[in-house]
C-alpha cells in the first residue's frame, strides 16, 4: 500500500467506526403511557409519548418509577386503586364523580423508537 493508501485508511477508519457505533433509531426506546378508560358512556384509549431512552431497561425502570409516584393519586379521594400488575408498570383504578363511575387502566409501555402505537391497527380493524 502506498503512503496515500495508508493516509486514506487512517482518515476513513475512525470516521467509519464513529458512524457504526452511533445509536440507530431501532436501538432507541420510547416510553408511552396507554390510558384506557371504561365507563357507562363508552370506552376510550389514549396514547401519550413520555420520554426516549437508549436502553430498554432504562425505559422500563422509568415506567415503574412513574407508576410508583402515581399510586398515591390513584388511591386519593374519589378514587380506589384496584390493581397493580406484577411488572410494576401498569395499574387500574376506579374514579367516582357524583353518580358517574369509570375505571382507568394506566400502562407505561416501551416500544422501539420507530414504532408509533397510535398508528398500529389490530387484525380485523379497518
Amino acid at each position: 500500500m502506498t503512503w496515500r493508501g495508508w493516509l486514506m485508511a487512517a482518515l476513513v477508519s475512525p470516521v467509519a467506526m464513529a458512524c457504526s457505533s452511533a445509536p440507530k433509531d431501532a436501538d432507541a426506546w420510547v416510553l408511552w403511557e396507554k390510558r384506557m378508560t371504561f365507563s357507562g358512556g363508552g370506552d376510550t384509549t389514549a396514547w401519550e409519548p413520555l420520554d426516549g431512552f437508549d436502553r430498554l431497561a432504562a425505559c422500563q425502570k422509568s415506567g415503574q418509577e412513574i407508576l410508583r409516584s402515581a399510586l398515591a393519586f390513584m388511591g386519593s379521594e374519589g378514587r380506589k386503586l384496584l390493581s397493580v400488575r406484577p411488572d410494576g408498570r401498569s395499574a387500574a383504578y376506579e374514579e367516582t364523580a357524583g353518580a358517574a363511575k369509570q375505571t382507568v387502566d394506566a400502562r407505561f409501555l416501551c416500544f422501539p423508537g420507530s414504532l408509533d402505537p397510535r398508528a398500529t391497527k389490530t387484525q380485523g380493524q379497518k
